[in-house]
């Protein structure tokens, strides 16, 4: 991890050369607030979304959290962000400034949050997701091989209630809750359903996708049939807005598969599928509309395009996207911006997010001043409205 003071100077010579976006993004209108975390600082990144996509460093730059934050959720409000740290094993929450995009900790003088009441419970924090209702937060610990003759720190899934008035968190009877196909180690990413109280985890190497339903109490359960086999390596995951159908990122096979959700949440498999992507697909997002999934590719340094038909996948022209003109960008998150227009890629490898106007027939555009130089590779990024 870069020093504090290697970060602050980086910091300078960005905004000296105005690699944060030109002097006129800098006063056109402000679309958004965002937020990105990622290797390199123990805090959050402040960014504003301007009307041109470009992205320009807020006058407060960061807001520090615990050790090594990996992963954002934000609020259905707005009003709340959070952050698992995943070295410290903890999550933090923050208050929203819509005005300003100020970050304040949510309570008074209150520490962040464990996800596990002892240590041995769990450990590593790796995905966040919150329920369409705003009342959970379900945290997926990804655990630790531990050499022999140690013992393994298992794979859970921690979730709390969400004061709705102040944000904090209280955690729910029975977290956290183990199951037998998360393996120590194993979970890459979780995703959750915006029309149904049922989430998914990517299973990495064991090539399979486990789902789980989130019940009214808070209590989890695993579907019958999970874990489901989705390929060799599965890692990034994605839903359509509908909640009908999930897209899993193959890494080691190079393919993406498409499920149907059903009605129980359990996934059939599309026909079709697995579909042939560029080399290792590892972070996956899809447009407002379900009309476009987007593929960050590690292997082709670049971002597929493909238009999405009943869950069947067709390559847009023209994909691979370039990410960088030059370097290992390694691609880490997508995501598209609430007004449905530009799409945002994190490069952990460049430490960057490349940015593109989202054209009406899936291609992509980068934006003039795209990419936006980052203090730190970036591996997650939430943006308001």
């Amino acid at each position: 991890m870069k020093a504090l003071i290697s970060i602050a100077s980086l910091f300078m010579i960005v905004l000296a050369g105005g690699c944060l976006g030109s002097s006129g993004s800098s006063n056109a209108p402000t679309l958004a607030f965002v937020y990105v975390v990622g290797s390199g600082a123990n805090s959050i990144q402040a960014l504003t979304e301007k009307s041109t996509g470009d992205l320009v460093v807020q006058p407060v730059t960061s807001f520090p959290t615990n050790p090594r934050p990996v992963s954002l959720a934000l609020h259905p409000s707005k009003n709340f962000l959070y952050v698992a740290n995943f070295t410290a094993a903890t999550v933090s929450g923050f208050n929203v400034d819509h005005v300003a995009g100020i970050l304040t900790p949510v309570g008074t003088a209150t520490p962040p949050t464990p996800v596990c009441a002892t240590a041995g419970a769990c450990a590593n924090p790796i995905s966040l997701a919150i329920n369409s209702g705003g009342q959970f937060l379900v945290v997926l610990n990804q655990g630790q091989l531990v050499p022999a003759p140690g013992t393994n720190i298992p794979a859970t899934i921690s979730v709390f209630g969400i004061d709705a008035t102040r944000g904090l968190l209280t955690p729910v009877a029975g977290s956290p809750f183990s199951f037998p196909s998360l393996a120590p180690g194993g979970p890459q990413a979780m995703v959750m359903s915006s029309t149904a109280g049922v989430f998914f985890v990517s299973n990495g190497g064991a090539g399979t996708i486990s789902a789980f339903s989130l019940g009214s109490g808070g209590t989890v359960t695993e579907i019958a049939g999970s874990p489901f086999t989705a390929g060799s390596d599965i890692v990034g995951l994605a839903i359509d807005p509908k909640g009908q159908f999930l897209y899993a990122a193959d890494f080691t096979s190079s393919t993406i598969s498409s499920f149907t959700i059903q009605s129980s949440g359990a996934l059939a498999p599309v026909a079709g599928s697995p579909f042939p992507t560029h080399t290792g697909p590892f972070a996956l997002a899809v447009d407002a509309n379900g009309a476009f999934l987007f593929s960050g590719e590690q292997g082709a340094a670049g971002v597929s395009s493909f238009t999405t038909t009943g869950g069947v996948l067709k390559p847009v022209a023209g994909s691979p996207f370039v990410l960088v003109p030059s370097g290992s960008p390694q691609p880490a998150f997508l995501t598209v911006d609430p007004s449905n227009t530009f799409l945002y890629v994190g490069n952990s490898g460049t430490n960057s997010i490349s940015g593109y106007t989202i054209k009406p027939d899936g291609s992509l555009a980068p934006l003039t001043n795209s990419p936006f130089v980052q203090a730190v590779g970036p591996q997650w990024i939430a943006i308001t409205q």
